[in-house]
């Protein structure tokens, strides 16, 4: 058990830094896609999609990780308002991941709508992920 949760930490930190590589080239890659040549959109989607398939595992593994850390460390006792807000944006953020999905395969398929909602998506998605982070530091100092 001593080495259980540094283990988990150290499985957290990392997918969050795979999410926010995610979270971040996402939007940056989307952003070349309308003025991308017709032949070469391809590349870009397979790019984001291969990051979303990164984002989604990082995800899943924060939240496992997450949980587990929570668990064994505080016993399922909340260590303070902070860490219900974060759980909020979590559950935000989960949303929004599955909405940016949806819409992406739309975007892809050639709904002009869905791509102009891509980029305010993402920027929900960066902000929701920043706002994660600075509320698990109000929670666990």
């Amino acid at each position: 058990m001593d080495y259980l949760l540094p283990f988990l930490f150290w499985v957290h930190l990392l997918s969050l830094a795979v999410g926010g590589a995610a979270v971040f080239g996402i939007p940056l890659i989307g952003a070349k896609v309308p003025t991308t040549a017709a032949e070469m959109r391809p590349v870009l989607f397979g790019i984001i999609t291969q990051l979303s398939s990164l984002g989604r595992a990082a995800f899943a593994l924060l939240l496992v990780s997450g949980l587990l850390m929570f668990w064994f460390k505080y016993g399922w006792v909340s260590p303070g308002p902070w860490f219900a807000v974060k759980m909020v944006l979590v559950a935000l953020m989960l949303g929004n991941i599955i909405y940016s999905g949806i819409n992406a395969k739309r975007a892809q398929s050639g709904d002009m709508a869905a791509t102009k909602r891509g980029p305010q998506l993402s920027v929900l998605g960066v902000a929701l992920f920043l706002l994660v982070i600075a509320t698990a530091v109000l929670a666990f100092d």
